[in-house]
């Protein structure tokens, strides 16, 4: 049996976040239709809970439950993580190719 590959859970989080950021202002999605579009389609359901636990308990994404499943929007507070994020990479790329 092969071997998948597992991205870390600093990865998973940025790339939910991305996916929900660029989803802003569309309707809110489930954790079947972020792990299937996201590209993280190799993560555990569980670790995938875990992730999105975190969202919540950091107010970066608010939930709408229904009867059959829970969907996700990214909050105010988790579009300025996200661009805190982005941000700081972006420093880190311009000084890492200054010559």
């Amino acid at each position: 049996m092969p071997i998948k590959e597992r991205y870390s859970m600093e990865y998973t989080v940025f790339s939910i976040l991305e996916y929900l950021h660029k989803r802003k202002n569309a309707d809110p999605v489930s954790k079947y239709h972020v792990m299937s579009r996201a590209n993280i389609p190799s993560q555990r359901p569980d670790r995938l809970n875990t992730v999105f636990d975190l969202l919540l308990t950091k107010g970066w994404v608010s939930v709408l439950k229904t009867e059959h499943a829970s969907f996700f929007k990214i909050t105010d507070e988790g579009e300025r993580e996200y661009n805190r994020w982005i941000k700081e990479f972006l420093q880190f790329a311009q000084i890492f190719y200054q010559t």
